[in-house]
């Protein structure tokens, strides 16, 4: 079982291969696997499949791919390999393990094979890795700009690859091999100069000095000829060791023949997890000549403990010395002065004292100079900016740089061409075993629950870990018990994760003295927010400052690694840091900041439905003398709204909750009301408690129209859970107080009626409900009235058993439709009708009315009504007796309910 990206897209199964189908589903499946685990937006998929305009209907079109391949996923027993594809609002994801994807096995084997230190065992893995390639990398898929880079990557990795096992070939003295491996992949990339640079000293080392020189020279016509350059340095130095140019046929000695330096501290005790990371720092600093590799992350998070525990592991691969500094950026007091690195540094080349120069300049380029053919690891860690490590890059090309810091050095990344290794806290599994670990033998009552709740509350920070781990081994008759629950406590969590002068608030406090009065002010605001995530709108409202201002703050923060992104313009704080926040002084109690940012979410709630129902019949007026405020996003379509719904969904759920711990029942109702978009689109019983507050603080205060809007919304929500006997109750409570300010709606309400007393049996009340519907819309003389009198005569004739009447009802009732409407109504008649013909025996003709019910939901992007007609498929393929059906039915129902029970 494997699925593949190195070669022509394919799944290949124990069956064989799986029929993937055209182009564009073969490039959908490639993004989703480059990008699995993570979801990828539609927007990013609509870029990947159409080079030019895409199509009005490309979401649909998209829709369409993603069904069938789940389909493809069902029939060909994919299922059972924990494959899954699943919907994050307006995006998808691929989850599957990675030894089933041939790029993640390529990538592990030629981490693993860095790792060796037998250079056999290291070649048997690079061999292994290239053997997983079947062509050209993503095959078959549509010529698109992501997928064109895709591609690029891939074979770039390969290329690396096979330069990697050259240079393994050499260190076993197996040059003939070498030749053969690189002389085929020169005639395909002719102008790749670390390959022609491999090849030539392959072929100097295997006796062949003359081809060597040749093949030389014929890059250097072809380099002019093709692209009007000479040979770069990497080329240029492979040609100076066949020729002898420095008097020398190898590496160069170590400076006055002095041993190789070694600086780098023991490795780290307890060293747990991090495969990722390690993965991508192997990537890092293999990718290029003289390779930076720039990992930084938030205090405590384990930066260093990561780089020298990889320094170690990486020895065999820099014979010609390991330095290391501590650049005391972030320590407290004096960062170290250049001058000061370079001296050491110096010295331990074998620099003479009175010989080290007394500039950073001129030491710096002596330090180049002497480490310039060398195969040289340098770490420099705890680095305060760009400007302090720029001297000490050693520039040589076969030397590799680990930096460490807590900011994001972009300077480093744009003029050094670094590449960023984030390091991030652990997950749940990797801190459990970090702090198992730490523990030494588990006993009895360090049970692996409590373990797994200590690593939760340290946030899966290892420094935090350790210092747990310090304080349980320290206190024999304390159970991991009994410190989970110590830790539980918010307001003395920070305390004990402290040791002496060390623990996560000393770490922070270095932090947060960086920085300037408006970002710690920024950061104090943001620690008291409801929500666990911002956007710049947000943390402009929670800080009382303007957007522009918020941005910058945010992004300074996030350089600082004192707030992660969490997506494009979305930040977030880890729990220890948002409890150092809260501690921080303010001008102001940590209400006006709720109070602030439920304003913020009823505004920005408020003009997300003002563009997704232009008509203003489902929006909530904003309270009397309320202030304008902050700006909020703005929203060029209805796609774009729904999108905002779901991405601030919790946080909205929250909002619901402060303004009712402020007392203001007010606010309470609106903003719970103004919820309708996501209980229709996205339904959850999660939402039911925040309802049910906001009802009742609308009852508190008598007001219409929180009851009218709070029933109603209630009762849709029960209606798309399937609890349709709690539905009927609060619907027809609603339908009286809308019926005065809100007549389409009421109709929306009484029709959602009727479907519930459908599924109770009650074909009288249905009637009843749609009969109402019917006339309050005639009487409000909107448009959707003739909708409704179609629909209530469809259910007159299909009680009449007129079944004819019935269709032709049904056909001028869709037709009727107008075309802006946004309550779903098409998704909705075609169910019912399928519905009535399948409890009147019509089974063939039901299945056809719902498969166009399933598609009408789909083009609508409604999933919980997918589910239930899916649901209702099921029944109607068990009377005609088709199992393969009912089960495919069954299988798209229940992946679209596991993701809709996820709030």
């Amino acid at each position: 079982m494997e699925f593949q990206l190195l070669g022509p897209v394919a799944v290949n199964g124990g069956a064989g291969s799986v029929p993937l189908g055209p182009a564009k589903r073969r490039s959908l499946l490639a993004m989703l696997l480059l990008r699995s685990p993570s979801a990828v937006s539609v927007d990013t998929l609509t870029e990947a499949l159409w080079e030019d305009e895409p199509p009005l209907h490309a979401r649909t079109v998209i829709q369409g791919h993603v069904s069938r391949l789940r389909a493809l996923i069902s029939e060909a027993g994919l299922d059972t390999y924990d494959v899954e594809l699943t919907t994050q609002g307006r995006a998808y994801a691929l989850r599957l393990p990675e030894t089933l994807l041939d790029a993640r096995r390529f990538e592990d084997l030629v981490g693993l094979a860095r790792r060796q230190r037998d250079p056999a065992d290291a070649a048997l893995m690079l061999r292994e890795a290239l053997a997983l390639w079947q062509g050209d990398a993503l095959g078959g898929t549509v010529a698109t700009p992501p997928l064109r880079a895709a591609a690029s990557a891939l074979v770039e990795s390969r290329l690396a690859t096979v330069e990697q096992l050259a240079a393994t070939y050499g260190e076993l003295g197996t040059h003939d091999r070498a030749v053969a491996l690189l002389s085929g992949e020169a005639a395909t990339h002719p102008l790749r100069e670390p390959l022609i640079a491999e090849l030539i000293r392959a072929l100097y080392r295997a006796g062949r000095q003359s081809d060597a020189l040749e093949q030389y020279h014929r890059t250097r016509r072809e380099l002019a000829d093709a692209m009007g350059v000479d040979p770069g340095p990497v080329l240029r130095a492979a040609y100076e060791e066949v020729i002898g140019a420095d008097g020398t046929t190898g590496p160069a000695p170590g400076p006055g023949g002095t041993p190789a330096p070694d600086l780098l501290p023991r490795p780290p005790r307890g060293f747990h997890g991090r495969h990722r990371e390690l993965s991508a720092l192997t990537r890092a600093t293999t990718a290029t000549q003289s390779p930076i590799a720039l990992l930084t992350g938030p205090a405590g998070v384990g930066k260093t403990s990561l780089a020298v525990h990889w320094a170690h592991t990486h020895t065999d691969t820099h014979p010609d010395g390991r330095l290391f500094a501590d650049l005391r950026g972030h320590s407290g007091g004096e960062p170290a002065d250049p001058i000061d690195v370079l001296r050491e540094f110096l010295l331990a080349l074998g620099v003479e004292a009175a010989a080290v120069p007394a500039s950073v300049e001129a030491a710096a380029a002596r330090f180049r100079s002497l480490v310039r053919k060398r195969r040289l690891l340098v770490v420099l860690d705890n680095a305060r900016d760009s400007a302090q490590i720029r001297p000490l890059l050693p520039g040589g090309d076969g030397c590799t740089t680990l930096v460490t810091s807590r900011t994001r050095l972009d300077a480093v990344m744009a003029e050094d061409c670094a590449s960023p290794v984030p390091v991030t806290v652990l997950g749940a599994d990797d801190a459990a075993g970090l702090l198992t670990a730490a523990l030494g033998e588990p006993d009895s009552g360090r049970a692996p629950d409590a373990v797994r709740e200590i690593a939760r509350l340290c946030d899966g920070l290892p420094l935090a870990l350790r210092i747990a781990a310090a304080r349980l081994k320290g206190r024999p008759h304390w159970t991991a018990a009994d410190l989970a629950s110590e830790l539980a406590d918010e307001h003395g969590r920070l305390a004990l994760l402290s040791a002496e002068d060390t623990g996560v608030e000393t770490a922070l406090r270095a932090s947060v003295a960086r920085l300037d009065a408006a970002d710690a002010a920024l950061l104090g605001a943001l620690g008291h927010s409801f929500t666990r995530r911002s956007d710049a709108y947000a943390a402009a409202a929670a800080a009382g400052i303007g957007l522009a201002e918020a941005r910058a703050g945010l992004d300074r923060l996030a350089a600082a690694h004192l707030v992660q992104e969490a997506g494009p313009d979305h930040y977030g704080l880890h729990d220890l840091v948002r409890l150092y926040a809260r501690g921080m002084p303010r001008d102001e109690g940590p209400d006006a900041v709720t109070r602030r940012l439920v304003d913020h979410w009823l505004r920005a709630q408020h003009a997300a439905v003002d563009v997704f129902d232009p008509t203003g019949a489902r929006t909530v007026a904003l309270p009397e003398g309320f202030d304008t405020g902050p700006p909020v996003p703005r929203f060029a379509e209805r796609d774009a709204v729904f999108g905002w719904f779901l991405a601030e969904e919790r946080s909205l759920m929250a909002a619901v909750s402060a303004a009712a711990r402020l007392g203001d029942d007010d606010r309470t109702w609106r903003i719970a009301a103004l919820l309708w978009p996501l209980v229709h689109w996205h339904p959850h019983p999660g939402w039911q408690l925040p309802l049910r507050t906001a009802l009742a603080a609308a009852e508190r205060i008598g007001s219409t129209q929180g009851i009218g809007w709070l029933r109603a919304v209630t009762g849709m929500l029960f209606v798309e859970t399937g609890q349709f006997a709690r539905a009927e109750t609060f619907l027809a409570g609603a339908v009286a107080p809308l019926r005065t300010f809100a007549p389409e709606v009421s109709c929306q309400v009484l029709v959602m009626l009727a479907v519930a007393r459908h599924r109770h049996g009650d074909p009288a009340g249905v009637l009843d409900a749609l009969a109402d519907a019917a006339h309050d819309a005639r009487t409000a003389a909107h448009p959707i009235a003739v909708t409704l009198e179609h629909y209530h005569a469809t259910h007159v004739a299909l009680v009449q058993g007129d079944f004819t009447a019935a269709a032709e009802h049904t056909a001028r009732c869709i037709a009727a439709i107008p075309d802006n409407e946004i309550a779903g109504w098409r998704p909705l008649i075609w169910e019912s009708y399928g519905i009535s013909l399948h409890h009147s025996g019509l089974h063939q003709e039901a299945r056809e009315a719902l498969l166009a019910a399933v598609a009408a939901n789909e083009e609508e992007d409604l999933p919980a009504r997918t589910v239930r007609t899916l649901t209702r498929l099921c029944d109607v393929a068990a009377e005609l007796d088709e199992p393969l059906s009912e089960a495919s039915y069954r299988a798209r129902a229940e992946q679209l309910q596991q993701s809709l029970t996820r709030p």
